[in-house]
């Protein structure tokens, strides 16, 4: 019986002390509050938990083209400046690809030289058709005046006949060749050397554009940091295969620039929440560390919580109201991850 009293009053003293820790982590202020008469009014504020995050998060990098890691060319925890090469694929048939597509634009470019070549070598045929024209027609004006005259001539009948059916003969030949060498230079006349030297430029900006799609397909086997940052952790290592489709990504990256608090609010609490109030943060594992700030952004919907770093394992199932703390310049700089308390509202009680 003496036990069961024992065990009866240890649990009612621990269920005591529950219930003062919830109140505590409530209302901090009104626990610490020491009762002498009448109750001290409950501060509306809100203690919850938050993550340190980026105003645009972690960037997960993956190559745009899929292959084969052929060097990791970072390590973890680097600072590097934007544009910097972290990784490379295997690259041969990109590198192949654009040597194709320069010499094809090499010779788009050697066509367009002759095109423009054309217009001069136009005009100086145009100048030699006309020329040997006007010397067709010089030789068929002298065969019709010799026809005139050996029909005129009084040779014999029989030797007359054949000298007129022979000149009659050339004057034939001489006019076809004549319309002949008109219709040539008619030609010559009609053809469009600008034409020519359009469809020439259209074949070099087709080749152009091909071997800027050949470069960017090299450029795109490379992962380069989009901005100043650290690399936060590779996840790949030479001779890993990088599929089409995106699955984990092959580097963490954070970039340069403000740090933030993502804290998550539970729906019963979130009327308390107004923007603009002042915040206290606590490192979640020492709480006499503590930094100061605002509340920046409340957020007008509720989902999961968000992951600040890629990991399957955090729990997202939980909706929850998020809210977006600003930390006041001049303070050190938290660790990305690093988990914090957030009192909000609670800085003057």
């Amino acid at each position: 019986m003496k036990r069961l009293l024992l065990w009866s009053t240890v649990m009612t003293v621990a269920g005591a002390a529950l219930t003062a820790s919830a109140l505590f982590f409530r209302h901090p202020a009104a626990a610490r509050a020491a009762p002498t008469g009448e109750a001290e009014p409950v501060p509306e504020g809100v203690v919850c938990f938050g993550t340190v995050d980026l105003e645009h998060g972690v960037a997960s990098l993956l190559p745009l083209q899929p292959g084969r890691v052929a060097e990791v060319l970072a390590h973890e925890n680097q600072v590097v400046a934007q544009g910097t090469v972290l990784l490379r694929l295997e690259d041969a048939a990109a590198r192949a690809r654009l040597a194709e597509a320069e010499a094809a634009l090499t010779l788009s470019r050697h066509q367009l030289e002759q095109a423009r070549k054309l217009p001069g070598e136009q005009r100086e045929r145009v100048e030699q058709q006309k020329s040997v024209q006007e010397a067709m027609a010089a030789r068929l004006a002298a065969a019709r005046q010799l026809l005139a005259q050996r029909q005129k001539s009084g040779q014999p009948a029989a030797v007359a006949a054949v000298e007129v059916s022979a000149a009659e003969l050339e004057v034939r030949e001489l006019e076809a060749l004549e319309r002949a060498e008109a219709q040539r230079l008619a030609e010559l006349k009609a053809r469009d050397g600008d034409a020519e030297i359009r469809r020439a430029e259209s074949e070099v900006a087709v080749a152009e554009a091909r071997r800027d799609q050949a470069r960017l397909a090299l450029d795109e086997c490379r992962v380069k940091a989009p901005r100043p940052g650290t690399v936060l952790r590779i996840l790949v290592g030479p001779g890993d295969i990088l599929a089409a489709e995106r699955g984990q990504p092959a580097l963490l990256f954070a970039a340069d620039g403000p740090q933030v608090i993502r804290a998550t609010v539970e729906q019963e609490f979130a009327p308390r929440l107004k923007e603009g109030e002042s915040v206290v943060v606590q490192d979640e594992a020492d709480s006499t560390v503590s930094y100061r700030g605002r509340l920046d952004r409340v957020a007008g919907w509720y989902s999961q919580r968000r992951t600040v770093l890629h990991d399957p394992s955090q729990m997202s199932d939980v909706r929850t109201l998020e809210c977006v703390i600003v930390l006041e310049p001049g303070q050190p700089r938290l660790r990305l991850g690093q988990g914090v308390r957030v009192l909000i509202g609670l800085m003057a009680h």
